[in-house]
């Protein structure tokens, strides 16, 4: 079969590979997809990488607009996005470069782009431009509600919320939230050093005067946020009410002390804390309905008790020479009727959730939401479980 390329003429797709040194099995993939030869050809030559829709920008082809972001410094979203919408590849990358070099001003700190302010805060890029474009947000409202609950990068890691960040690196939210609002980068806020604010208003705790509430947290290692939240719902409790039955909460589940207290734990099972009840699901293989319905079943006291009785919980089976098994196991690998009335039956052989057999529930655990409602008097919230499926 002739094949023609730049002008000259080849005997085959094979010959024409051997005098440019490219792989001819990739060579003929690509011309059967439906790419002209010169197309096929240069991919080849390029070593061009990807599956997407060719592109030609500047002489170079790409395959995939990740790669054409990174190859000129962009965010891929806002990539995408030109992409989508303009005549060509060479007209997106321009008005991408044009958007990036507009300059934004955030909490009194200039940013050369969004591109560069999200990555200075750790946060989200498409999440501040759907937060602003979208969502129609203030680029401050948007920021300030990303770092309050989506997740925060930091150093190479990822942390599920900013707590979560300044509880690794033993640092109070409040300081790190307040240097962000003061045009600081979250580098700068993690590792800047603790200086004393000056404000007096002195409070005595066991003996001892400390010159503000934020030098009490401090010396306990627990967060003011924290405090403060509890008396924003508890107004007939003073500041030190609160702090002394959260230092109470941390001390009964055994915190670590060298690391600031900075959230309530759902739970504390085998020595582990556990913010959510679904995290803890997660990793014992159930949800959090199965363990709520089991808990409002038998009407359980508290998570603890409840987890405890599940794991003893046992259902019958069938003694066979490969183990126990279930009815609807020996239905499904295939024993018949007559076979099953010859085994033995065991009543209780089977544990119900074989997930749960490898906690101890007995040892080192706590429902620390159930300890924190006997502190301030709540009543318990069960809808709060639900909410996390």
């Amino acid at each position: 079969m002739q094949i023609k390329y730049k002008g000259e003429e080849y005997k085959s797709i094979k010959a024409l590979a051997k005098v440019y040194g490219v792989n001819y099995e990739k060579l003929c993939q690509l011309y059967r997809k439906g790419l002209s030869m010169d197309e096929a050809v240069e991919l080849c030559i390029q070593n061009v990488k990807g599956r997407g829709k060719l592109m030609k920008c500047k002489g170079k082809l790409y395959r995939s607009p990740k790669v054409l972001a990174e190859e000129y410094g962009l965010p891929a979203g806002s990539l995408i996005h030109f992409l989508q919408r303009c005549n060509s590849v060479e007209e997106a990358v321009k008005r991408c470069m044009e958007q990036q070099e507009k300059k934004i001003t955030l909490w009194g700190r200039e940013y050369a782009s969004r591109y560069e302010m999200a990555e200075a805060l750790g946060i989200s890029y498409n999440a501040i431009a759907f937060g602003v474009n979208v969502k129609k947000m203030s680029l401050e409202d948007t920021v300030k509600g990303l770092l309050q609950k989506e997740p925060v990068r930091f150093e190479g890691k990822e942390y599920p919320t900013l707590v979560d960040l300044c509880t690794e690196y033993q640092v109070q939210p409040a300081n790190v939230m307040d240097r962000l609002q003061r045009g600081k980068t979250l580098y700068e806020a993690v590792y800047t050093p603790v200086k004393n604010n000056g404000i007096l208003n002195p409070i005595e705790y066991e003996g001892k005067t400390y010159q503000n509430v934020a030098f009490l947290c401090r010396e306990y290692h627990i967060s003011k946020v924290l405090v403060e939240g509890q008396r924003r719902y508890e107004k007939n409790k003073t500041v030190l009410d609160c702090f002394h039955l959260i230092r109470t909460l941390r001390d009964e589940c055994r915190w670590p002390k060298d690391r600031i207290f900075s959230y309530i734990p759902r739970c504390k099972i085998d020595g582990k804390f556990y913010k959510h009840l679904s995290s803890f699901a997660s990793v014992a293989g159930l949800t959090v309905l199965q363990i709520e319905s089991y808990r409002s079943k038998h009407n359980c006291k508290n998570l603890i008790e409840t987890l405890y009785a599940m794991q003893k919980e046992r259902i019958p089976g069938y003694q066979t020479e490969h183990g126990l098994f279930t009815y609807s196991q020996l239905k499904r690998v295939g024993y018949s009727e007559r076979e099953r009335k010859k085994m033995k039956y065991i009543k209780d052989g089977i544990p119900q959730y074989p997930s749960l057999q490898d906690f101890h529930f007995e040892e080192d655990c706590m429902d620390i939401l159930e300890r924190w409602e006997q502190l301030f008097d709540k009543k318990p919230k069960r809808k709060r479980e639900w909410k996390e499926r």
